[in-house]
């Protein structure tokens, strides 16, 4: 009977887990900043005017609620934790660009009307900083093709 009593509450566990997992996804989705956002209003008009393929072939990525697209580079968001007291997200990402996978864990905090102020822990190692930081816009008509 115990073992029995055991599994009962064991499973009972696993429904309560589930069922937070799958409240804190909902809460996610609906609190995550939607659209396209890019790193300047005028690379939103040049976006407007010769589509996301434009600014593409000029280098530049995007940054949407999937994660980070450009030619020959992406970033696959795998996990978004909201901000307890701080109005953000921490996000850890899968990166690839030609022959050449790593992760990165960002901070995307909203700033201003539209605007999301994004930092990567690679800007804290030092070189360079991230092709992922920096501040990101909303371009309102624009959309992944």
């Amino acid at each position: 009977m115990q073992a029995a009593g055991g599994k009962l509450l064991g499973s009972m566990r696993l429904l309560v887990v589930a069922g937070g997992l799958a409240w804190a996804a909902g809460a996610w989705a609906a609190d995550f900043p939607v659209g396209v956002h890019v790193a300047s209003p005028e690379l939103c008009e040049a976006a407007r005017a010769g589509g996301l393929q434009a600014i593409f072939e000029d280098g530049y990525t995007v940054l949407t609620a999937a994660g980070f697209e450009g030619i020959e580079y992406h970033c696959d968001f795998v996990q978004v934790l909201a901000g307890k007291r701080t109005p953000g997200f921490v996000v850890t990402a899968l990166c690839e660009e030609p022959g050449f996978a790593f992760p990165d864990l960002l901070a995307i905090v909203p700033r201003g009307e539209g605007e999301l102020e994004v930092t990567s822990a690679l800007d804290a190692a030092g070189g360079e900083p991230s092709a992922n930081s920096g501040t990101y816009h909303l371009c309102e008509g624009v959309a992944l093709p």
